[in-house]
C-alpha cells in the first residue's frame, strides 16, 4: 500500500521547503522525502537578493524583521593584492522588488525557520531518514520507493512507497531524480577548488565593506558575512596544495590566524572544500512527464554572484504556480513544458555572470593579474572606460507576451487603499496581477475574460492619484515606472515577472492570448 499525495518532493533543503510551503498554502497534499534523519546543522548558502526576499515573504518570512536575516547595505568590493579597488558592486539599499538588495543568513537557521512554517500546514508530511531509490511513472502518477536511513532501521532494509500525481527532485547536485530522467548537463568547464571556512567570532568583527573579494594571485580569498554573528572565508586551492592538505582543521585555523581568529576567540563552525562548477540541465530536460527537477539538481553556479540558492527558489516559485494551475484543472499539463526553457535561460544568465566574476578572482599568474589590475583600475578612475553593465536577466521563452518589457522582473512600490499604506503585495496579496494607470482593468475586459480572470484569482487594480483609482500611487513611482516602460497597463505573473504590457485598450486581447499560453482548460475553471 502506498501513501498518496498530490506532489512528492525529493529533498528538504530550502528549495524543497519553499516549494512545499507554496503547494501547501494552495491546499495540496505534499510529502517531502529527505535522506538524512536529522537536519544538516552546518552552513552552506549564505546570501539572497531582493527578488528572493519578496518571494520568501509569500510564505511568511519577513527579511526586514526576522532576526536570522542580516540585511546588507554597502558595496560588494573587489580588490587586488594591494587592496586597491578593482570593482564595486552596489548591494546597498532597496531593490526594485521593494526589499533589501542583499541579505545574509545561516542556512541551518533558515531551514529551521521554514520547517516551523511547514509544521503548521496539515497537508505537508516530512519524511526524514528515507532515501529515494526508484521512481516508476505511469499514466496516472508516479510511485516513489525509498529505503530507510533511520538509525532504528539499520540492517532491517525497511522500505516505503509514496504515490503522487507529480514528483519534483530538489535533491541536490548528485540528484537521483535527475539521473532517473536521464537529463544531460551542459558544462562550461569552470572548475576550481575552494576551502570554505565558517566562523563564529566571540566579538563582532568590522570590515569595510563587510563583503569583498581579495583578488590576490598568491591567495585568492573571499570575505563575506555568514548571517548575524557569523563570518565566512573562502580560499582558492593553490597548485602546490592537495584537497587533502587543504581540507583539515589545521589548515582552516592557519588561515584564520592571519585574520586574528584563534580557538581562544572564535568557533570554527565548518571547513569544507568545494569544487565550484558551472553546469545546467538542457532546457527541455527539466521535466520528464510527471517528474521535474529544481535547484542544484538542475544547475550549479559558482558562488561569486551569491545566486545559487536564489536560482533554486526561483525554480520552486515557477513550478509552484504552474503545478497549481495544472492540479486545479485550470491548465493542461502542457503548461509545465514552459518551466525548463523559462528557468534555464534565466539561470544561464546568472551562471555566465558568476563565471565572469570568477575569471576576475581565479587568477594565479602574476602577469595576468597585473594586466587585470591595470585595466580594472583604469575603469575605476574613469568610468567611461568601464564596460556597460549587463542588462538585467529576463525570461526569453515560455509564458510571456510581446512587449519589450515582457519577461523582465516587475517592480514593487507603496500604495494606499482606504486607510492602509504599504507595499503592493501586502495590500493586495499574491497571484496574477493586472495594474493599470489608465483606468479600470475590469471594465476593459470582455465578460468572458473577466469571468476567467476572477476564476483564476486575478488581482485587477487601477492605480493613480487620489480621487478615483482602486489604489493610490503613494510616491508616484508606479507612474514613473509605467512611463519608462512605455505602457499604461501591466500583466504580472505569480512569480513577479511581467507577462505583457501595453495600453489598457489592448488588455482584453492580451488576456485572450494569455489563456492560450497557459493552456487554459475553460473559462471559469476553479
Amino acid at each position: 500500500m502506498s501513501d498518496t499525495y498530490d506532489v512528492v518532493i525529493v529533498g528538504y533543503g530550502p528549495v524543497g521547503q519553499y516549494l512545499a510551503l507554496k503547494l501547501g498554502h494552495a491546499g495540496y497534499s505534499v510529502a517531502c522525502v529527505e535522506k538524512w534523519p536529522v537536519p544538516y546543522g552546518l552552513p552552506r548558502a549564505v546570501h539572497y537578493d531582493h527578488e528572493i526576499a519578496r518571494l520568501l515573504k509569500t510564505v511568511g518570512l519577513d527579511s526586514r524583521t526576522n532576526p536570522i536575516i542580516e540585511q546588507y547595505d554597502n558595496v560588494y568590493r573587489w580588490v587586488n593584492a594591494d587592496k586597491e579597488v578593482l570593482l564595486d558592486v552596489d548591494w546597498s539599499g532597496t531593490g526594485p522588488s521593494g526589499w533589501h538588495t542583499s541579505n545574509f543568513f545561516s542556512q541551518p537557521q533558515l531551514e529551521k525557520e521554514l520547517d516551523s512554517y511547514i509544521e503548521r500546514i496539515p497537508y505537508i508530511e516530512v519524511s526524514r531518514g528515507w532515501e529515494v531509490q526508484e521512481l516508476a511513472e505511469d499514466a496516472d502518477g508516479v510511485t516513489v520507493t525509498a529505503r530507510s536511513m533511520r538509525p532504528e532501521d539499520v540492517g532491517a532494509m525497511s522500505t516505503r512507497t509514496y504515490r503522487a500525481k507529480y514528483v519534483v527532485g530538489c535533491d541536490g547536485a548528485n540528484s537521483l531524480v535527475r539521473r532517473w530522467m536521464n537529463a544531460e548537463m551542459h558544462d562550461l568547464g569552470f572548475a576550481f577548488d575552494w576551502l570554505i571556512v565558517d566562523m563564529v567570532p566571540d566579538e563582532p568583527m568590522t570590515f569595510d565593506p563587510p563583503a569583498w573579494q581579495w583578488c590576490n594571485p598568491a591567495a585568492p580569498t573571499t570575505v563575506v558575512p555568514g548571517g548575524p554573528g557569523r563570518r565566512r572565508w573562502e580560499f582558492m586551492r593553490l597548485p602546490d596544495e592537495t584537497i587533502e592538505q587543504l581540507n583539515t582543521v589545521e589548515s582552516a585555523w592557519k588561515r584564520m590566524a592571519v585574520w586574528g581568529l584563534t580557538p581562544d576567540n572564535s568557533v570554527l563552525e565548518r571547513h569544507a572544500v568545494y569544487t565550484f562548477r558551472a553546469r545546467w540541465a538542457q532546457p527541455e530536460q527539466w521535466r520528464k512527464g510527471r517528474v521535474l527537477i529544481a535547484g542544484d539538481a538542475a544547475h550549479l553556479t559558482p558562488p561569486f554572484a551569491g545566486q545559487g540558492m536564489c536560482a533554486g527558489i526561483r525554480d520552486a516559485q515557477n513550478i509552484s504556480w504552474k503545478l497549481d494551475a495544472v492540479l486545479a484543472g485550470r491548465s493542461s499539463p502542457d503548461l509545465l513544458d514552459s518551466y525548463g526553457p523559462e528557468r534555464s535561460n534565466n539561470m544561464q544568465y546568472w551562471i555566465n555572470f558568476a563565471v565572469g566574476l570568477g575569471a576576475v578572482i581565479c587568477v594565479l599568474d602574476t602577469d595576468a593579474a597585473a594586466a587585470r589590475d591595470t585595466a580594472m583600475k583604469a575603469a575605476v578612475a574613469d568610468p567611461n572606460l568601464a564596460p556597460p553593465p549587463p542588462p538585467p536577466p529576463t525570461l526569453t521563452a515560455g509564458v510571456i507576451g510581446t512587449h519589450p518589457s515582457a519577461g523582465h522582473l516587475s517592480h514593487q512600490y507603496q500604495v494606499r487603499a482606504v486607510t492602509t499604506t504599504d507595499f503592493f503585495d501586502h495590500v493586495e496579496g499574491y497571484g496574477w496581477v493586472v495594474i493599470s494607470g489608465a483606468g479600470s482593468p475590469s471594465e476593459a475586459l470582455s465578460a468572458e475574460n473577466l469571468a476567467w480572470a476572477h476564476a483564476n484569482g486575478f488581482i485587477l487594480a487601477s492605480i493613480g492619484q487620489a480621487g478615483g483609482p482602486d489604489l493610490v500611487d503613494v510616491d508616484g513611482k508606479y507612474a514613473t515606472w509605467l512611463e519608462k516602460l512605455g505602457a499604461d497597463t501591466l500583466i504580472v505573473r505569480p512569480d513577479f515577472y511581467i507577462y505583457d504590457a501595453g495600453a489598457l485598450s489592448g488588455l482584453d486581447t492580451a488576456v485572450t492570448e494569455l489563456r492560450i499560453k497557459l493552456h487554459a482548460t475553460s473559462v471559469a475553471a476553479v
